[in-house]
């Protein structure tokens, strides 16, 4: 899969349990993700003995044991053990990626190494704010790039969403853009505040703050293949922190968020071609100016690799 370089969330941290190896394909690839003494592993779901997925098998003396003869690879992607020889096998060893643990989400960074540093993250939704979160993931049969490009989209909401969030929005108003290297910012309402409207960090992370500092949503968008994308949806606010009842809250809103998703999906699957960057005959106008760097940015990160 083609994709820029940069930070991409894998998975949700609490889809990885103790004791149970964990099936995803991610980045074009097929993964497998399980812990090791509470350690997360994320490695090629593949034997390279004779290419039976990993992710069948079973986690065993700190290893995940292949299901079809037994041979065991450690946290490092080491043979340690052949059944019919007693030992391990130093040609036998597993692809491992580099990925940590942060804000509930699993990384990656994809491209050259790693750089130094943590992945990027919204200040506003730090752990300190004191703000929980309900999230919900998604599943489109569709490239990255267009779910993203939907979510830096204001213009078509009294369109798509006219009976849920868009039925007042006049496009025609002035939108006040911010645009650089690594983020896309733009105030459909007007900027009223330092975090409110929609920020995007490229290549993959979204926000929109609704009140700012107490009411936000955040999307990880991570790239399957190049037929398909997930999403993983969270919504952020302070109103109801205590643990039943913000549980119940967030139920809600994510029934919500639900709902004006599908309102998008609709639409967005329709879209061809998939890859916005094999889109070179679209006439983007002024709403169209985030939709525009994006791309912009995008193709530069493609021709980098």
């Amino acid at each position: 899969m083609q994709l820029p370089r940069g930070w991409y969330v894998l998975a949700a941290s609490h889809e990885v349990k103790s004791g149970k190896p964990l099936s995803l394909r991610v980045l074009g690839r097929d993964l497998v993700f399980w812990r090791n003494e509470g350690k997360l592993v994320v490695m090629a779901d593949r034997c390279p003995h004779r290419s039976a997925s990993l992710s069948l098998g079973r986690l065993r003396q700190g290893c995940i044991e292949c299901p079809f003869h037994g041979f065991r690879f450690s946290a490092e992607g080491d043979c340690k053990h052949i059944p019919e020889t007693g030992k391990g096998a130093e040609n036998l060893k597993v692809e491992v990626l580099a990925c940590v643990e942060r804000h509930g989400f699993i990384w990656h960074y994809y491209g050259s190494a790693a750089p130094s540093g943590e992945p990027p993250w919204f200040e506003e939704l730090g752990a300190e704010t004191g703000l929980v979160y309900s999230e919900r993931c998604h599943t489109w049969p569709m490239h990255i790039t267009r779910c993203v490009e939907n979510q830096l989209d204001y213009a078509h909401l009294p369109f798509v969403h006219a009976n849920t969030i868009g039925g007042n929005l006049d496009v025609s108003r002035a939108v006040e853009f911010e645009l650089n290297a690594e983020t896309i910012k733009f105030y459909p309402g007007g900027k009223k505040a330092p975090v409110s409207g929609i920020s995007f960090i490229f290549p993959a992370f979204w926000r929109l703050a609704i009140v700012p500092g107490r009411f936000m949503q955040m999307i990880a968008f991570v790239p399957v293949d190049d037929n398909e994308t997930r999403i993983y949806l969270r919504g952020y606010q302070n109103f109801v922190t205590l643990p039943l009842l913000a549980d119940l809250f967030g139920m809600l809103v994510q029934a919500q968020n639900s709902v004006i998703l599908n309102q998008d999906r609709t639409v967005v699957l329709s879209q061809k071609p998939a890859n916005v960057m094999h889109a070179g005959d679209e006439i983007l106008y002024q709403s169209d100016r985030g939709i525009a760097h994006f791309r912009k940015l995008w193709a530069a990160g493609l021709a980098s690799n």
